[in-house]
């Protein structure tokens, strides 16, 4: 398992390699791209969508196609990776929330930032109250949108800029991503597995993924 300072290294490297840091993100867009994703995990679940699901593609040769009106009605739903049709890049409520810990390990590359207490994120896991994994996903989001936004207030707590304010800044991102990898072992995903296969699928994304602009 690589550690927190191996992950941050390897996330921020590809994410320079495909365009997003061209010009210096500020801390207000990182935050809410951040809050974007765990948004994005509450749809996969408003959806009715499993941990993880692969959408279907063609046949190579085009003689069979695989492609259902809706995920639900595909009769490997849930079993994607026995479809010999499965798609290469993981979706669902699971990834949508490494998507958010992956937004933070590459803001925690970008600036180089160690917290000396939890060198992997096993160690950051370990430490979450149970309070924490035992909730309904909504209640778990709108835990994670919190924390997140005291992240951000931290740095705009008084007029001086002392380093102190960083470290409590850094401090609540990385309460949220042991939150989100808990709340995620508690409910039976490996989430190291998720974080590393969504990282190697990125690494083979176009630059910028063909369109987006943040």
């Amino acid at each position: 398992m690589l550690t927190i300072k191996e992950l941050s290294i390897a996330v921020h490297e590809n994410a320079v390699a495909h365009g997003w840091w061209d010009s210096d993100r500020s801390v207000e867009e990182t935050i809410a791209l951040i809050h974007s994703e765990f948004s994005e995990a509450l749809e996969e679940y408003r959806a009715g969508r499993p941990m993880v699901w692969y959408a279907c593609l063609e046949d190579p040769k085009g003689q069979e196609v695989c492609a259902p009106k809706d995920e639900s009605e595909c009769m490997m739903y849930g079993r994607e990776s026995e479809c010999k049709y499965k798609g290469h890049k993981p979706e669902g409520i699971a990834v949508e929330l490494i998507d958010g810990v992956i937004r933070i390990l590459d803001y925690i590359g970008r600036h180089e930032v160690a917290n000396s207490d939890y060198e992997t994120l096993d160690a950051l896991v370990s430490d979450v109250p149970r309070q924490h994994v035992t909730v309904d996903l909504p209640i778990l989001i709108a835990g994670l949108h919190l924390y997140t936004s005291i992240s951000y207030q931290a740095l705009s707590n008084g007029s001086d800029e002392s380093q102190n304010k960083v470290q409590v800044h850094f401090a609540y991102l990385y309460q949220v991503m042991g939150v989100a990898c808990a709340w995620l072992a508690a409910n039976g995903i490996d989430y190291y597995s998720v974080l590393i296969e969504k990282h190697e699928y990125n690494k083979t994304r176009s630059y910028k993924h063909g369109n987006k602009v943040c």
